[in-house]
C-alpha cells in the first residue's frame, strides 16, 4: 500500500501491529506456541515434493557454492519438512507463525505476501478439523462480522478422479477448469474425453453443488458417486453439525466442487471471504498425505490469513473494536 504522506503511513503501521498482536493472543489463548519457519528452501527438494508449485514463480537465491535455493513460497510445506522427519509417537503440537512468502511476479517482480496461520499436528482428524473451523470462524468474526466460510472437501473432486484414470495433465486441466467455476469450458472439455454418461452428466452439474449441505446432498444423491466421494460428504455432515450447534449456520456455505490452487490438501478445505474483497481473507485445510513425503503420516490441519488483505479490510472499515 502507498501513501503520499509519513503520518499515513505510520499510522497504516501502527494499526497493522495491534492487528497482528489481536491475532497473536488470539492464537496463544487457544493454546497455539509461535514458530519462526526457515527463510531459504532447497530448489532440487521443493521440486521433488510439491510440484504444484511453478519453478518460475520461486524467487530463487544463488550460494557461494553455487547451489540455488528459494526463498520460501508455502509455510506449511517449509514448517512440517522440519518437523515429521524427528515426530515422536503420540506427540501433539498447536504452533503458529507470523511471517512472509515471497513469488516471482513478472508484473512486478519480487512479491512479498504477510501471513499469519497456524499448523495442528498429530490430533485426532475430526477433532482437529472443529479446533481449526471453529478457530477460523472467530479471527473472521474479530474483524467483520460479514462474511462467508466457504467449505469443502478435496476428497470429493478426488473421488471423481480416482475413478477415471486419467493422465496427469488432464486432471490438471479439470481441476484448472472446475477450480475456476468454468462451466461452459468445462462441459466442453469433459466432451472431448472419453468418459461414461455418468460421469459426464456429474462433471458438468457439480458447479450447481453448492450452498446449503442439506440441499446439496439432496441433489448430489441424484448423480454418480462412489465410496470416496461418499465418505467427503459424511465428512462435512458431522461439520454441518457442529456449525450449527454453535451458531454458525448463516457463516456457512458449502461447496462440493471447492478446489485450491495448492494441491495438497486432502479433506476437509476452506476459504473465509469478506464483502467487496477479492482475495480470500483464510484458506486452508487438511493435508495428512502430505507429510508422508517426509517419512510418516501425521493428522495435520491448518489455516492461514492473508494479512495484506485483512488490514485493508481493517484500516478500511477502522477501528470498531
Amino acid at each position: 500500500m502507498e501513501f503520499l504522506k509519513i503520518k499515513d503511513e505510520i499510522n497504516y503501521s501502527a494499526k497493522r501491529y495491534k492487528m497482528i498482536k489481536m491475532l497473536e493472543d488470539m492464537f496463544l489463548k487457544e493454546g497455539f506456541i509461535q514458530i519462526q519457519p526457515s527463510t531459504f528452501e532447497s530448489l532440487d527438494k521443493l521440486a521433488g515434493i510439491n510440484k504444484k508449485i511453478k519453478n518460475e514463480s520461486t524467487v530463487k537465491v544463488l550460494s557461494s557454492s553455487s547451489k540455488i535455493f528459494v526463498l520460501r513460497p508455502d509455510i506449511t510445506l517449509n514448517i512440517i519438512k522440519n518437523l515429521i522427519p524427528r515426530w515422536e509417537e503420540d506427540l501433539k503440537l498447536k504452533l503458529f507463525y507470523t511471517s512472509t512468502i515471497y513469488k516471482n511476479k513478472d508484473e512486478a517482480n519480487i512479491k512479498e505476501i504477510m501471513q499469519m496461520g497456524i499448523e495442528y499436528l498429530g490430533e485426532d482428524s475430526f477433532k482437529g478439523d472443529i479446533e481449526a473451523v471453529a478457530l477460523a470462524l472467530k479471527v473472521l468474526r474479530k474483524f467483520n462480522d460479514n462474511f462467508i466460510l466457504d467449505i469443502g472437501s478435496s476428497k470429493y473432486v478426488d473421488g471423481i478422479l480416482n475413478k477415471l484414470n486419467l493422465n496427469e495433465n488432464i486432471q490438471n486441466q479439470l481441476k484448472s477448469l472446475i477450480y475456476r467455476k468454468n462451466k461452459f469450458e468445462l462441459i466442453n472439455f469433459i466432451q472431448t474425453l472419453n468418459l461414461s454418461n455418468e460421469v459426464q452428466e456429474l462433471i458438468s452439474n457439480i458447479l450447481d453443488f453448492q450452498g446449503n449441505l442439506t440441499e446439496i446432498i439432496s441433489k448430489a444423491k441424484n448423480f454418480y458417486m462412489n465410496e470416496e466421494m461418499k465418505k467427503a460428504i459424511e465428512e462435512l455432515v458431522n461439520l454441518n453439525r457442529f456449525i450449527q450447534e454453535n451458531g454458525y449456520m448463516k457463516y456457512a456455505h458449502f461447496d462440493l466442487s471447492m478446489v485450491t490452487e495448492l494441491d495438497y490438501y486432502d479433506g476437509l478445505i476452506f476459504k473465509g471471504y469478506y464483502p467487496k474483497c477479492y482475495r480470500e481473507i483464510i484458506s486452508g485445510g487438511r493435508y495428512d498425505s502430505l507429510t508422508k513425503e517426509f517419512g510418516r503420516k501425521v493428522s495435520a490441519i491448518g489455516f492461514s490469513v492473508n494479512l495484506d488483505s485483512l488490514m485493508k479490510n481493517y484500516y478500511k472499515e477502522g477501528d470498531k473494536r
